[in-house]
């Protein structure tokens, strides 16, 4: 199945800045088995750039626009489809341990776990993410992006961020290998979070969020993974100049 995917990041300065650097990772991630058929990309200014794969196999875009401006703007579309990839990209052994972000204390992760044990690694991470998704509330500005899993579960209330760690820490303290998946998924109207655990041979995806599974087929597009948020923004910069800036993320992704 192929799906129509865009993606557009733009910036509203309050005062001209200068020698704005960046870096993006806002093109599909190949290494998830997605495959580009068509694409675009556009950037505002005249600047150096540059692309390569991160630590985590993801395409980061970087660049420096040297000249003052006042606005700045991303856009990416492309035609993708995704491929069913039955081993791992990366070492799974980076995923199975506590990160910066979804470390916890042990009493606050047994909380959140039944007595009942499922049978099978699945069935314990489909029974992981009921509970994430049954015990938090999503709530906007209720967390920041820095804020880590040890908070979240004292409040369990958050965005898509917050529901993929308290999940992949729950994953990992049950001995399942999990990660974290950034990209854009039909509906959401900006870039969205989900999990990936290493079950059987190869990385299911979970969104605990909307409280389903993510299949190669479904409309979700992978663009970084990392062992959590941290390891994969998909828009840092900095630049010179004292100005206050507006950050708007649009993303669309539909089947054709």
């Amino acid at each position: 199945m192929n799906f129509q995917f865009s993606y557009q990041l733009s910036i509203q300065f309050s005062q001209p800045v200068s020698q704005h650097q960046y870096a993006l990772r806002l093109l599909p991630r190949l290494a998830s088995g997605v495959r580009v058929h068509q694409q675009q990309l556009s950037i505002t200014g005249r600047h150096d750039q540059g692309e390569l794969r991160d630590g985590f196999a993801n395409q980061l875009i970087y660049g420096n626009h040297a000249a003052y401006h006042g606005y700045f703007e991303a856009s990416y579309q492309a035609v993708v489809s995704r491929e069913l990839v039955f081993y791992s990209d990366l070492p799974v052994d980076w995923f199975s341990s506590p990160s910066q972000l979804t470390k916890a204390d042990h009493n606050q992760l047994v909380l959140w776990m039944d007595e009942t044990i499922p049978l099978t690694k699945f069935e314990l991470a489909m029974h992981i993410m009921h509970q994430v998704f049954s015990r938090m509330t999503y709530l906007k500005g209720a967390t920041q992006v820095w804020h880590g899993v040890d908070r979240v579960l004292q409040q369990p209330t958050g965005v898509c961020q917050d529901y993929a760690h308290v999940m992949i820490a729950l994953l990992r303290y049950a001995g399942i290998p999990a990660r974290y998946v950034a990209g854009v998924a039909h509906g959401e109207g900006e870039s969205h979070a989900w999990v990936e655990a290493w079950i059987d041979g190869w990385w299911q995806g979970f969104d605990p969020t909307h409280n389903c599974m993510v299949s190669y087929q479904d409309a979700y597009i992978p663009l970084a993974v990392g062992r959590d948020a941290a390891d994969c923004p998909l828009n840092m910069g900095q630049f010179v100049g004292q100005a206050n800036q507006v950050l708007i993320v649009q993303t669309q992704l539909v089947a054709i």
